[in-house]
């Protein structure tokens, strides 16, 4: 087992960030080594091991499948990442963003991201300038938040991230009652969206990364006729197909091309 010393605070702060990409119970042996639920054969106690390890180019995450010896590659594309996620950059630092930077990037005033329909609050994560996105349930109720870190995504270092063992849920689940009496609901991938089209009285849910999809979150959707997938060229794909895979949600789904 390595020492920390051969890890800068830097580097250790990344590998606590990037384990955030692993969802569910995590078993932490030290501060380089993690077992996580593997999510390629339904995993119910951590096997799957991602450990910081230096290998010739810098400090890289290494996953190993303990218990059915999955494939690296299947890994990843299950969890909506690429190796470069994996791979420290240390001029890929997140630049941090504030509250007047993303109002003035996405276009939206600024009280209406810190009124009580969206909530939206400058903080710091990890020495860095950042805003705490709360996630609420139906009643409106906290739950947890993720954090905006940057303005946009780089390889390897999202513009959001969530805190270690949080879950995975919808973003905006207290737009659900205004959904079922507009008669349909825009489902989008994370929350960046979901404030442009709240901003414009459209009702939306964000889903936390094209790849996270769960089938379970369509019974959100019951009594809802139309339900509108905003499928960005970029990886959106993978988020309709995920839709049009849940049986209970065919012959109401309607795709959306930017």
């Amino acid at each position: 087992m390595m020492n920390n010393n051969h890890f800068t605070a830097s580097e250790l702060a990344w590998y606590r960030d990037r384990l955030t990409l692993f969802p569910g119970n995590q078993k932490h042996k030290s501060d380089t080594d993690t077992d996580v639920l593997c999510p390629v054969h339904g995993d119910r106690n951590p096997s799957l091991g991602v450990d910081l390890r230096r290998n010739g180019i810098g400090p890289k995450i290494v996953v190993n499948c303990r218990s059915q010896g999955c494939d690296y590659e299947d890994v990843i594309d299950t969890l909506g990442i690429e190796s470069a996620d994996l791979t420290y950059q240390s001029n890929g630092k997140a630049n941090g963003c504030t509250l007047e930077m993303y109002s003035a990037s996405k276009r939206l005033p600024l009280d209406f991201l810190t009124s009580d329909e969206v909530g939206l609050q400058d903080c710091e994560w990890w020495g860095v300038e950042a805003i705490e996105i709360p996630y609420v349930d139906e009643e409106g109720e906290m739950v947890l938040s993720r954090y905006r870190v940057s303005l946009k995504s780089t390889k390897g270092h999202p513009a959001v991230v969530s805190k270690k063992g949080d879950p995975i849920m919808l973003y905006g689940l207290h737009w659900l009652e205004d959904a079922r009496e507009a008669g349909y609901v825009l489902i989008c991938e994370g929350e960046s969206d979901c404030h442009s089209a709240w901003y414009r009285g459209i009702p939306a849910l964000g889903v936390p990364g094209v790849g996270n999809w769960k089938k379970e979150w369509a019974r959100y959707l019951e009594g809802i006729a139309r339900i509108l997938v905003l499928v960005e060229p970029d990886a959106g794909e993978r988020l309709w197909d995920a839709l049009n895979d849940t049986k209970v949600l065919r012959g109401r789904l309607e795709r959306i091309d930017p």
